[in-house]
């Protein structure tokens, strides 16, 4: 299949997951919990609902994320798992310097945030974007409240460990492949992806550092050519945010300093010289690894 042709089967597809995993989740839960399916938004945003909105979300990723992905693999030639990434880590070398690279992304993270509040933009629009975050955390503070260890594990496994799976086996392992062989460009399908990916998760404030967490995770993966690694830094920078809101659940004040709190942007520089020098090892462990394989 030529890859306009597979880009487009892959959007229609992403298209009609979207709408069903919305629909196939709500309805679960409204079911579940007795209620009109209309009332779903707002009573899945009360605290003692966070279970059920870890589900749903869980869930509706699962369909919208996971199923065109896995739709794709099975139509087009080769493995249907390795359509999708998954391949052995030929150096396991290679995990540590992913360790490595997701503590990196996280301070390169604080300093874009900051970097972000710094951009003028009209009153308008930023009027907009901070009502979409206010909404968005409100959703996330609902979705990760947390009263003992085994919602922490709860929380874990539908927050960090699902969506870092489905996610990056449908951004990277088939949305940057697709791009990759349209464009003949890697670097060009790296960045394309990376837009995307911060695009969908409908945040202004927070694009940049989505962005730049997304050509990391694109970088790792056409390196590596394993969806394993991406999927372990992507666990590791949601697994962190989940463990810190737990660790500070009973201070109201901390939670929203977590919330808010950016590092400096002299500090990102420093991460990108870190990040840039990570990502050559990881290329120089991985061809290393790849010619002992040979």
């Amino acid at each position: 299949m030529r890859p306009p042709m597979r880009l487009a089967l892959f959007l229609g597809i992403t298209g009609v997951a979207m709408i069903a995993g919305a629909l196939i989740s709500f309805s679960i839960v409204s079911a579940i919990l007795h209620i009109p399916l209309a009332d779903m938004q707002k009573v899945i945003m009360q605290p003692e609902y966070a279970s059920m909105a870890q589900f749903a979300n869980a869930l509706a990723s699962i369909i919208a994320f996971g199923l065109p992905s896995l739709a794709l693999a099975f139509f087009v030639k080769g493995n249907w798992m390795a359509n999708m990434g998954f391949a052995p880590i030929k150096s396991y070398q290679s995990v540590g310097i992913v360790i490595l690279l997701a503590l990196t992304g996280l301070i390169l993270s604080g300093a874009l945030g900051s970097l972000t509040e710094k951009i003028p933009i009209p009153t308008n629009f930023k009027n907009w974007a901070e009502g979409l975050e206010a909404q968005y955390k409100k959703a996330m503070l609902s979705m990760t409240h947390m009263n003992s260890l085994s919602d922490l594990a709860y929380a874990l496994l539908a927050v960090a460990i699902v969506p870092a799976i489905i996610e990056e086996v449908y951004f990277r392992g088939t949305l940057q492949k697709i791009l990759m062989d349209l464009t003949g460009k890697p670097y060009a399908a790296i960045l394309l992806t990376a837009i995307i990916f911060s695009t969908i998760h409908f945040s202004y404030f927070g694009f940049l550092s989505r962005m730049a967490l997304g050509m990391i995770l694109g970088y790792i993966y056409y390196y590596s050519k394993t969806i394993w690694l991406p999927i372990l830094l992507h666990l590791l920078n949601n697994g962190i945010a989940v463990v810190s809101l737990y660790v500070v659940r009973n201070n109201a004040t901390n939670v929203e300093k977590l919330m808010d709190d950016n590092l400096p942007i002299y500090w990102g520089i420093l991460a990108l010289v870190g990040i840039y020098y990570l990502l050559v090892q990881l290329k120089n462990n991985t061809n290393a690894g790849l010619e002992k394989s040979i």
